[in-house]
């Protein structure tokens, strides 16, 4: 399995916080603030994992996270979004992500689920 992972957020500030915490903690990382450039990655590379966020401004991180799926089933996906979405978590376990986090992320808390999946 590819140790890249895919980050897809659409708050630069936070997408960036995520790729540098997780290059310091010896990661690779690539990411996208939206599902088109994250779709043209997914093109270009194989990703061990992604870190999807729910919503986005062209489509949502279930619908990034079934496309990733049917090219490598076995990549890792962990879903986030905001505080008290049960539906969405639902709709992404569903759709097969590996786990669902809400925001706010303790970084620790990530870096366990990542490790763990």
């Amino acid at each position: 399995m590819s140790s890249k992972i895919l980050i897809v957020e659409d708050d630069v500030v936070f997408c960036k916080l995520l790729t540098r915490f997780l290059s310091k903690n010896n990661f690779e990382v690539m990411d996208a603030q939206n599902g088109k450039d994250a779709l043209e990655l997914m093109d270009l590379n194989n990703f061990g994992q992604a870190i999807l966020d729910y919503r986005l401004p062209d489509m949502n991180g279930v619908e990034i996270l079934k496309k990733l799926k049917f090219k490598n089933p076995e990549t890792k996906v962990l879903l986030i979004t905001r505080f008290g979405d049960e539906e969405v978590a639902a709709e992404a376990k569903s759709a097969g992500a590996d786990a669902f986090i809400a925001k706010p992320i303790d970084p620790d808390d990530l870096l366990k689920i990542i490790k763990g999946m």
